[in-house]
Parts: C-alpha cells; structure tokens; sequence
C-alpha cells in the first residue's frame, strides 16, 4: 500500500516529538539534491576544489583569470568577463572565475586575527 503526501504528513503530525525528530535527521542526511542545505554544501565543495587547483596549478596560469567547476578548468584569459561568458556557455551554472597570481593566497582566519 502507498500513502500520499497529505498521508505521510499527517502521519508525521501525530507523532512523539523524539520521532519526528529522527525523520528530519533522516531527512537531512539523505535529502534530495534540490534542497537549499545540500546545494549549499554542493557549492562548498567546489570552491574548496576550486581554491586547491588555483594553489596546485598558480604557476601555470598566473596572471589570467580562469573560471573553474570544483576542480576542472573550463576557461582562461585576459579578462574575468570572457572567461565567465565561456564557463556559462558551457552550462556552468555558477562558475569559479579567480585571478591567478603568482603569490601565495593569504590563509583565511574566519574574519579572526590571531
């Protein structure tokens, strides 16, 4: 048997709170890509690719800007403006584009100085 939405929700409604609890602990390590918590942790790990390739790769391209998807250079050029024109058209949604320059990037500390 197959409930409906209304179903399960309604279901969900009349639970203990311990258990509706563990439904949205399930639901937050197993939910669909779409949420805004998963894209946003989707995002996190691109550009913490992204900033590993512009340190591994700063001398190859120092002095371009590049537009990269995590760890994949898509473009590189003169300008920021051509190299994201490039990275959307082949259907990067949110491209990585950075200026790669030849010093070391400084450490980030949270807003923090220690």
């Amino acid at each position: 048997m197959s409930l409906s939405f209304d179903q399960i929700i309604k279901a969900i409604e009349q639970m203990p709170a311990p258990e509706r609890e563990r439904i949205r602990r399930w639901l937050d390590e197993n939910g669909t890509p779409n949420r805004e918590g998963n894209a946003s942790q989707a995002h996190a790990n691109r550009s913490g690719k992204s900033l590993r390739w512009l340190y591994e790769n700063r001398e190859k391209c120092s002095g371009l800007w590049v537009a990269l998807d995590g760890d994949r250079l898509i473009a590189s050029g003169p300008t920021a403006k051509e190299v994201y024109s490039k990275a959307k058209a082949e259907g990067v949604e949110i491209p990585f584009v950075e200026l790669v320059t030849d010093r070391e990037p400084e450490p980030f500390t949270g807003g923090w100085l220690s």
